[in-house]
């Protein structure tokens, strides 16, 4: 009798056991964490400092505030997507990063002001040292690649599409990366020269670094190159083409001007490559626009808003020759806000799925394969042609 009490007594201690249910461990997950911070949601921002580089350009220095303890890394040629909020409206645009990769006690902006702009003229006039902004992570494969690009790198850069080249000078300059680099920057007059002093001290520094300035309307006491950057000049400048490969920032007419003259110089399309456009001033001049559009009528935009579950339905009017997501941002109505961050359909940030109805989008963008099969579309760069009915999921 005692040994069946010992038997019970046990048993009951080993049911209890099994059933007890064992406090999980804390588990810290290095990579994980490494991930957050290579690729995080989203960062907060704060200026620092303004800095007056030209009459219409500014550069904002930023460093983390808020809940982002540190600056994601990037790699030089890079942009983030800034969010602002103007007169109700919310909305982001794409800015390169001008400072180093190698530092990331703040991030550097050159922002210009673009006449008949939303958001730089906003920047330009109005944000001031201590004002908070959120945005996206680093963003981009506007990147040198040693394995494709080779040695010799031909920079191209107009006005203020300089800016992701002064990341990478910096980069390269500092850790002394054995390159041979040749940058022909156009302008149009001296005072629009950004980081002119900077540049020219690098060159110094680093003989493998050699520019040149090409100004379209010079002063009489210019004594450069003036002009625009065609073949004859590039080859006056880098004496062959041979194994070299060419990067271009500009807007749309100065890329489309140097491209023809590359072309002329048989550079074959795997050597080039260039930064995104963003939005077309005139999306009816855009190649391959359809005949027959009226632009002056507005089209039906249906949005399913789908939130924790919940359907809401909602109705809004828009224009044809506006992007989606800027006339979806302008609708206050809405209280919608979608994630986006480069403006030119290549993050996928904004993906949206399309139900119904037709939209143009700019031939030079590519559509990833997957989102053409299953009717996503990039509303950044999307252009309504008749009544829409699109499907926005939010996940929080």
């Amino acid at each position: 009798m005692f040994k069946d009490l010992k038997r019970f007594t046990y048993a009951r201690k080993l049911k209890q056991w099994r059933e007890e249910v064992q406090p999980i461990p804390t588990y810290f997950d290095g990579l994980e964490n490494l991930c957050d911070r290579l690729h995080p949601d989203k960062l907060w921002l704060q200026i620092s400092d303004i800095k007056q580089l030209s009459p219409d350009t500014k550069l904002f220095r930023f460093v983390p505030a808020r809940s982002t303890k540190v600056l994601a890394p990037f790699r030089a040629g890079q942009y983030i997507g800034l969010t602002v909020e103007i007169n109700g409206v919310r909305t982001s645009r794409p800015y390169s990063l001008v400072s180093s990769p190698n530092q990331l006690a703040y991030y550097e902006l050159g922002i210009k002001k673009e006449d008949g702009g939303f958001v730089s003229p906003y920047l330009f006039d109005n944000a001031k040292v201590g004002d908070l902004f959120e945005a996206t992570g680093p963003l981009g494969v506007f990147c040198y690649n040693p394995i494709f690009h080779g040695k010799d790198l031909v920079f191209i850069a107009g006005g203020s599409g300089i800016t992701p080249f002064m990341s990478m000078l910096r980069d390269f300059s500092e850790r002394v990366v054995p390159l041979n680099i040749w940058l022909l920057f156009g302008c149009l007059t001296k005072e629009d020269i950004l980081f002119r002093e900077e540049l020219e001290e690098i060159q110094k520094r680093r003989p493998n670094i050699k520019g040149t300035f090409i100004l379209s309307e010079p002063s009489q006491d210019w004594t450069g190159e003036t002009g625009f950057i065609s073949k004859d000049k590039i080859m006056k400048f880098i004496g062959s083409v041979d194994d070299k490969f060419f990067y271009i920032v500009g807007n749309r007419e100065m890329y489309e001007f140097v491209l023809k003259e590359l072309e002329e110089l048989r550079i074959p399309n795997h050597r080039i490559s260039h930064e995104l456009f963003g939005v077309p001033k005139d999306i009816t001049k855009t190649m391959g626009w359809p005949e027959g559009i009226d632009v002056s009528k507005k089209v039906q935009i249906t949005i399913d808003f789908i939130k924790s579950g919940l359907k809401e339905k909602k109705v809004i009017e828009v224009s044809c020759v506006e992007p989606l997501l800027n006339s979806i941002e302008r609708a206050k109505e809405l209280g919608i806000q979608i994630n986006s961050g480069c403006r030119s359909g290549e993050c996928a940030l904004c993906r949206t799925k399309l139900l119904s109805g037709k939209v143009f989008v700019p031939p030079e963008v590519i559509i990833r394969e997957a989102d053409r099969d299953n009717n996503f579309i990039h509303p950044c760069i999307s252009y309504p042609l008749n009544d829409l009915h699109l499907e926005i999921l939010f996940n929080n």
